[in-house]
């Protein structure tokens, strides 16, 4: 029997994690699934990890390490399923989260994206609720704009989300240029031309961030990431979508600024519509780069929910 889902993991040094997350996968409600994990090179233990488990829906691929769009796009491409739900092998299901994806499905069939609510949990105890700009809390339906609901946190998150494989037939796979925004890439390429469905009606889906070193993760970007100038000709006739990625814009400048990249902080800058912003990044994005990192060292320390700092200017 052919799955309803196929679960794409990419799988790269995640020894610690990827049991956790395979056992809450395992766990689902819904059980007509069919799991891809694609190694993409790891050199730690997560193959023997994975290989503790005797399910015949656990299919392991091996490959060399191509990155994290390379993985997925290696998954999607073997699944069997006519609808690819994604999670990293560091993240977290509950076990009602498939079942709520395929109500999803049914309710609104034809979809381009299918999300659900999420959680961002920074230590054993702290969890922060995504919050949608502008959506009741307990929203559930077709998304009115995907790009302005998406300024504080993102409707869509790579592990709570089901995107229908003639979609990626249609508008193309992760973009294996883009180092880690490869995702919010992908979400503006199938909100601008498909609806997107979400049911945040209850938390399915845990965003594990308690390993995040923001700053050493910061270093790794040495370019700005394509998709902030790919867009350019559609955002002249879609303002919340000019929002969007200048909301995008302002993220990756603090993170040059978090690695003393004053050249690339200042081509994004320019590029941004600072009407777009409100106060505080405004502020932000002209403090000393030593401000940013001390203030980014006491977000981090304290696990606050810096969720503030993306909330739209009123008007």
């Amino acid at each position: 029997m052919t799955p309803f889902f196929s679960i794409v993991t990419p799988l790269y040094n995640k020894e610690k994690y990827v049991q956790e997350t395979l056992k809450s996968v395992l766990n689902q409600t819904f059980s007509n699934f069919e799991i891809i994990i694609i190694n993409d090179g790891s050199t730690d233990n997560s193959v023997e990890e994975v290989k503790k488990f005797n399910d015949p829906r656990i299919k392991l691929y091996t490959q060399t390490n191509q990155g994290l769009s390379g993985a997925r796009n290696s998954g999607i491409k073997k699944a069997t399923a006519n609808y690819i739900a994604l999670i990293d092998a560091d993240d977290f299901w509950l076990p009602h989260h498939l079942e709520q994806l395929y109500n999803l499905i049914n309710t609104y069939p034809s979809k381009g994206l299918y999300c659900t609510g999420y959680t961002l949990q920074k230590s054993a105890t702290i969890f922060h609720r995504a919050q949608f700009n502008g959506l009741p809390e307990n929203f559930k339906g077709i998304v009115p704009d995907f790009f302005k609901h998406s300024l504080q946190n993102c409707v869509a998150w790579v592990s709570a989300i089901c995107i229908p494989k003639d979609v990626f037939n249609d508008v193309g796979d992760f973009d294996p240029e883009i180092f880690s925004e490869q995702d919010t890439d992908l979400y503006i390429r199938i909100a601008t031309k498909y609806e997107v469905a979400l049911d945040n009606t209850s938390v399915s889906a845990i965003y594990n961030r308690t390993m995040e070193d923001g700053i050493s993760n910061a270093l790794f970007k040495k370019n700005i990431p394509k998709f902030v100038f790919t867009y350019k000709n559609i955002e002249k006739n879609n303002q919340d979508l000019k929002k969007y990625i200048d909301y995008n814009r302002f993220s990756l400048v603090i993170n040059f600024k978090l690695a003393s990249n004053n050249k690339l902080s200042k081509i994004l800058i320019e590029d941004i519509n600072l009407n777009n912003l409100n106060l505080i990044q405004k502020t932000l994005l002209y403090l000393p780069n030593p401000v940013i990192k001390w203030l980014f060292y006491i977000k981090n320390k304290f696990k606050l929910n810096a969720l503030f700092i993306f909330k739209p200017k009123e008007g």
